[in-house]
């Protein structure tokens, strides 16, 4: 029997989609029921917004990722190493080509970002860009690119609206979101575990092997974990919503909190060193 490496994410997709559809009809449910509409009809109406909400939610996802951490078009000739190993990796692939961002931060990280057919995002802080070689490079964005292959990344960009909801609120400005946080405090710890539930650490793992066997020379990412792990961080805009989106688990805040999205860097390094 084949397995079908896309299917895990299938699955986590239809526990994301349904659980957070719940999260939306039962409430609607409760007050239609209050309100004295038959409960057959109660029932089909608070299912139907509920999947419509979600799936409206859903298609705004991506577009977040970057506003939300702070991401700009990467210009034609900022990085012309970055722009050639990407449309390498992604024609040996068989990958869509993503358009590339940037983060003008000095902390070195990077992350993908998909949502439905739209085409996938890539970001890179300025960072990654002056800290990484070709090599060092090459690894990472196979990294990243893996997930992409998988669909994993799909599942995670959806998380940062569907899952992580109140989060994304808490990290982002301005009095009405504020406002949002605020009410949807009670749900950041349920929705903490369900990102975690359709977010695995494992996942990650995947996409370190999977990376790998695209570039063919494991060295390459070990060498970029270490050196992101040897280098002083700072917090990045939108980290804690989209924190399972990131090659390593971006630093929070002040605290270094992170949301667990990410296996240790080391036993990611000690897995790599194994093949």
């Amino acid at each position: 029997m084949t397995l079908d490496p896309i299917a895990p994410s299938r699955r986590r997709r239809r526990v994301l989609l349904s659980s957070t559809a719940s999260v939306i009809a039962v409430p609607m449910l409760a007050i239609m029921l209050l309100l004295g509409v038959p409960a057959v009809v109660a029932v089909l109406a608070s299912a139907v917004l509920g999947l419509v909400t979600t799936a409206l939610i859903g298609r705004r996802a991506q577009g977040a990722v970057l506003t939300v951490t702070g991401a700009r078009p990467l210009g034609e000739d900022e990085s012309p190493r970055l722009a050639g190993l990407v449309e390498g990796l992604c024609l040996s692939s068989g990958v869509e080509t993503p358009s590339l961002h940037v983060i003008d931060s000095p902390t070195p990280n990077a992350l993908i970002a998909r949502q439905g057919e739209e085409r996938p995002s890539l970001v890179v802080t300025t960072g990654l860009l002056d800290g990484l070689g070709r090599v060092e490079m090459e690894g990472a964005v196979a990294h990243l690119l893996a997930r992409l292959k998988r669909r994993e990344v799909r599942v995670a960009t959806a998380a940062t609206l569907l899952a992580a909801g109140p989060v994304h609120a808490r990290d982002r400005d301005g009095r009405l979101a504020s406002l949002l946080a605020a009410l949807l405090v009670p749900l950041a710890g349920s929705a903490e575990r369900l990102r975690r539930v359709v977010c695995p650490e494992a996942a990650v793992m995947h996409a370190d092997v999977d990376g790998v066997a695209l570039t063919r020379y494991p060295p390459g990412l070990i060498s970029a974990l270490e050196r992101i792990a040897e280098t002083p961080t700072a917090p990045l805009r939108g980290a804690r919503s989209t924190a399972q989106l990131w090659l390593v688990e971006p630093t929070t805040g002040p605290d270094r909190s992170t949301s667990d999205t990410h296996p240790p860097i080391d036993e990611r390094i000690a897995l790599l060193r194994e093949l």
